[in-house]
């Protein structure tokens, strides 16, 4: 063979083989034999839709909203595990078609009352409470929120807005006056939220009122002082004596003894100024009216609760702040009316116009109808105190506006008549137990020591936090929570929080 035909059929062999390898390879990487050609790129993953559902922000802006003059901004707070909008518009703002302008979580969608829509561009109606529901962009996550729009001063509102947020307050009730004026009143969130719909507070919501209740049981001893039926001085629990002109005390017969040394000598003003010498270091730091699980009061009545004391010497008469001695107070008012502690009150109230004042049941199923209802915090109980005992020291129930009308009967002003003579108010707010500011009347502090307040109370039990304010410029305020909470800094949040609204009132009105 020569060597050229040699060459040629080595050539058609040589590519016969080279065709068949490179189907087996093909074959194996790729085409109709499936896998992945390692020398072409890997495809892009599809990016996982988001499941972010939060509203970030909330607005009515005047560009938007012909009855707004200036952009109103919420505050967006999740309070006993709901997720709430809280915002203030000015008086005369049309709610029945506002425009919002939110920004939500990245690719989500917004519908307001079940209907989409448009940030800055959609109009609902916000009379009532308004739902808006945020969807996430894998549309499978959502939250909800509820707007609750009221009109108002924004200024004010912002600082009870941030209380309710920080401290998961649900239901707040705020009623000022300015020479015995109404001025501010507004109520915020909710009072109760075990019903469906959840129940809107309102400046005439009733709440417990702690120990604000206290200047309410002095108004009722004044009264009583000023009818002659008792005096300051007069002693509670001392048999008679005869050789010294001693009448019998207004509580002997309830407590006949023989008591410990030195609590015959007990006095209506000691009472009502936390200066009887007891205190909570005689029951080894039980407050009697509160007493946990310790034995010696916790299920017993009043009644055992005060015997047990009288068994104590009082210390020294220096003051001790002490739930009982009002709770006594409340029984010398029984002893002396013959009626019940809340008669009394009602009656006293009644002549400065309050009419819806009432003392608190233990349980929840004694609310009153436009009554809160109450939440605490931390795993607690808001209905864990026997009110029965309670009552005349920390029971009371009454409303923001019922508490000003009250405060202008008994504040030395002549808009509104006093139900008090000058010479009892001077009695009611005198400073009995320290030479500064900061020290105890009747019923009162007297002076805080850098707020400019002629006399206040603050008050708190589980589920409740108060502060009432008779101011030394002609304005008087009251905020009342539906829940408490304890950390350090919330009392003083409140304070802080009624004084700046009341410093908008002398502003404003």
């Amino acid at each position: 063979m020569k060597f050229s035909e040699f060459y040629q059929k080595g050539r058609v062999l040589f590519l016969s083989v080279l065709l068949a390898s490179s189907t087996i390879l093909l074959s194996s990487c790729g085409g109709k034999g499936g896998g992945t050609d390692p020398i072409a790129p890997d495809p892009k993953p599809t990016p996982s839709a988001s499941t972010e559902c939060d509203l970030q922000t909330f607005q009515f802006k005047a560009i938007s909203n012909p009855s707004i003059k200036t952009d109103a901004s919420a505050t967006i707070a999740t309070i006993q595990e709901r997720n709430l909008i809280l915002i203030t518009v000015p008086e005369g703002t049309d709610l029945t078609k506002l425009v919002a302008t939110v920004s939500v979580s990245n690719g989500a969608t917004v519908k307001i009352n079940g209907s989409a829509a448009t940030s800055g561009v959609t109009a609902a109606n916000y009379t009532k409470d308004t739902d808006v529901t945020v969807t996430a962009e894998d549309g499978k996550h959502s939250k909800k929120y509820f707007a609750l729009v009221r009109h108002g001063d924004a200024n004010a509102d912002a600082q009870v807005y941030a209380i309710m947020k920080k401290y998961n307050i649900p239901g707040i009730g705020v009623a000022t006056t300015k020479n015995e004026k109404p001025a501010y009143e507004a109520g915020y969130g909710y009072a109760v939220l075990d019903n469906s719909p959840w129940t809107r507070t309102t400046p005439t919501t009733l709440f417990r009122l702690a120990s604000v209740s206290k200047f309410q049981c002095a108004l009722c001893i004044m009264t009583l002082y000023e009818e002659g039926k008792l005096s300051m001085e007069d002693k509670v629990f001392a048999p008679a004596d005869p050789d010294r002109g001693r009448p019998e005390g207004v509580l002997y017969s309830k407590y006949p003894g023989p008591h410990a040394s030195g609590v015959d000598d007990i006095t209506i003003h000691q009472l009502l100024t936390h200066t009887t010498g007891w205190n909570y270091n005689l029951t080894g730091g039980t407050d009697p009216i509160f007493p946990g699980s310790d034995s010696r009061f916790a299920g017993k009545n009043l009644n055992a609760r005060v015997e047990y004391m009288l068994s104590i010497s009082p210390g020294s008469k220096t003051y001790s702040y002490y739930n009982l001695g009002y709770c006594i107070l409340g029984q010398i008012i029984e002893q002396i009316t013959g009626g019940t502690y809340e008669d009394y009150l009602r009656k006293v109230e009644a002549k400065a116009g309050v009419t819806d004042v009432w003392i608190a049941k233990s349980d929840k199923s004694g609310r009153r109808s436009n009554e809160c209802a109450y939440y605490a915090q931390y795993g607690g109980t808001a209905y864990g105190n026997d009110m029965n005992v309670v009552a005349a020291c920390g029971a009371v129930i009454n409303s923001p506006v019922g508490l000003m009308k009250l405060v202008n009967a008994i504040d030395y002003g002549t808009v509104v008549p006093d139900i008090l003579s000058k010479e009892t108010l001077d009695k009611v707010y005198t400073n009995y137990t320290s030479s500064g500011k900061g020290g105890y009347g009747y019923g009162w502090r007297i002076g805080h020591n850098t707020l400019n307040w002629a006399s206040y109370h603050g008050g708190n039990i589980n589920g409740t936090a108060t502060i009432i304010v008779r101011g030394n410029n002609g304005v008087n305020g009251v905020l009342l929570c539906n829940s408490r909470n304890g950390n350090d800094g919330f009392d003083t949040a409140l304070y802080v929080a009624l004084d700046a609204v009341m410093q908008r009132v002398n502003l404003l009105y």
